[in-house]
């Protein structure tokens, strides 16, 4: 679809010879602009490595990108402060926001039509990252580029939390960067600190210990905390809330990484003998049905029904939503949620009322054999990419957004504003970051960093695949069985064996 704006070079040549010059005619043939995708435009003032960067920054003045992202906080903060990337650049920028899943599709219909409708794309690791890797620019091509300007802090590993780069950027080949980490939802437990504190007389005399929770908490003290304050609710207690919520609902991701959690939390157990952070396209067998998979879908069986009520219907929101609402004690949360848990007009929870540590720790017990327990923490990192389709130079403006939205001016001022999650850890080496890391915060999510950036994100804790193209497929299959156990028409063995058949034959095993 094109448009014809002023001094468009369309109307200056014969239609033949645009068509013949494409993307890269406004290069050809000085300044210029043509109309591109889906309300797109392209024009080029050309830059050289001794522009100033001013220069290299204002290259594209005049264009218009469209950029296509979940509906995050950062988007929404970004969006909310383009007139400064504007005033940078003279670029205009759309950003289309909408639920993951929506973005998933209209994403994956554009890079597999070769449209490039929408230059800038929100890549999750894996949802999108997976299966759409291969449309993708290796945004190395431009960190070497000295006619482009570039960020002081670098774009390598050290630049970016712990695995961070590896796991939205790196996909099945080692090097190749197709996204920056642009912005983060990572596991950590939020737990009703002020109910801990006045109930744990009563738990103790039950159980023999304190109710409380700490790194080395495990996976199946945690099912005792849950029993203990959704026994107390079922027996009149209203004033007391169920005690835990699992992920489940509608979007299959999500409860994929709530089971996840507790399965790499004994023996650091994954679905496939593959690298975990690196993925594959020939994943080969799965371990599903094995003797500890079939054992800690049993506990997660065991603590299901020891769940809020709706526990089949509460999805990450959902469960937030009742969270905040009082019904529920624990939650493992992506720690994205901690700004809006805080608010105490609108939370019960808020005020000083939650605390939040790492996610459980695996129960030795539970382990089958002799692996390592850790606190298993997941995660989704949404990246910022480059749709390859688009013509040379989109590519190279939509480059420039990509490095202004991951720089820690940005970061910083996302994380200000809306309760952002900082990719880059010079954001949190700032006097005024450090300091809301403790109550009063004057920015809640910062509450929760100890958890996250200091402890779960870091090895041995960290899981993240897998990344394989099949990734929603899988979410999917794995979603249905999940489900049919909780709801107890399937028994944990029968759910896994399920798994197996149908993964493996999505795979020709």
């Amino acid at each position: 679809m094109f448009r014809a704006p002023k001094n468009a070079i369309s109307t200056s040549i014969s239609r033949r010879k645009f068509l013949e010059l494409g993307g890269g005619a406004a290069t050809a043939l000085g300044v210029g602009s043509v109309a591109v995708g889906m309300n797109s435009m392209i024009i080029r003032r050309p830059a050289y490595a001794q522009s100033s960067d001013a220069a290299k920054w204002r290259q594209y003045e005049g264009s218009k990108l469209v950029f296509m992202s979940e509906n995050t906080p950062p988007s929404f903060a970004i969006r909310d402060n383009l007139k400064e990337f504007y005033d940078l650049t003279g670029i205009t920028v759309e950003i289309l926001t909408d639920d993951l899943p929506v973005v998933q599709q209209k994403i994956g219909i554009d890079l597999r039509g070769g449209q490039a409708d929408y230059q800038l794309n929100y890549i999750q690791d894996k949802p999108i990252g997976s299966p759409f890797a291969d449309f993708y620019e290796d945004l190395t091509n431009y960190t070497k580029d000295d006619t482009l300007p570039q960020d002081s802090d670098g774009y390598g590993e050290d630049a970016w939390f712990d695995n961070f780069l590896r796991a939205c950027g790196e996909y099945y080949v080692p090097g190749r960067i197709v996204a920056f980490p642009y912005d983060c939802a990572v596991a950590c437990t939020f737990y009703r600190q002020d109910l801990f504190e006045s109930l744990t007389k009563d738990f103790e005399a039950d159980h023999g210990y304190r109710m409380e929770f700490t790194e080395d908490t495990t996976w199946k003290q945690v099912q005792e905390f849950a029993a203990f304050f959704t026994k107390l609710r079922n027996g009149g207690r209203e004033d007391i809330p169920y005690g835990y919520g699992q992920h489940h609902g509608s979007f299959a991701w999500t409860s994929h990484l709530d089971i996840q959690r507790m399965l790499f939390s004994h023996g650091r157990w994954n679905e496939f003998d593959i690298d975990d952070k690196l993925g594959s396209k020939t994943p080969g067998p799965t371990n599903w049905g094995d003797e500890q998979s079939v054992l800690i879908m049993q506990k997660y069986k065991e603590q299901a029904d020891v769940s809020h009520p709706d526990n089949l219907a509460n999805g990450t929101l959902q469960l937030n939503t009742a969270y905040a609402a009082g019904d529920i004690a624990i939650q493992v949360q992506y720690h994205e949620f901690c700004a809006s848990v805080e608010d105490e007009k609108n939370s019960r929870a808020g005020g000083g009322k939650t605390a939040y540590a790492p996610c459980p720790k695996g129960e030795k017990s539970w382990v089958v054999g002799n692996g390592d327990v850790v606190n298993g923490t997941n995660c989704g990192i949404g990246g910022i990419g480059i749709n390859s389709a688009a013509s040379e130079d989109l590519r190279r403006a939509a480059y420039l957004f990509a490095v202004w939205s991951v720089s820690k001016s940005t970061q910083l001022n996302v994380l200000k504003k809306l309760g952002g999650t900082p990719t880059r850890p010079s954001v949190l080496a700032e006097p005024d970051v450090q300091a809301a890391r403790k109550r009063p915060s004057s920015m809640p999510n910062a509450l929760t960093f100890d958890a996250v950036y200091d402890y779960g994100i870091k090895d041995p804790h960290f899981v993240l695949g897998p990344k394989i193209p099949e990734a929603n497929e899988y979410y999917s299959i794995l979603l249905g069985e999940l489900q049919s156990m909780v709801a107890g028409q399937k028994s944990p063995e029968e759910a896994c064996n399920g798994i197996k058949i149908q993964l493996d034959d999505l795979h020709d095993i």
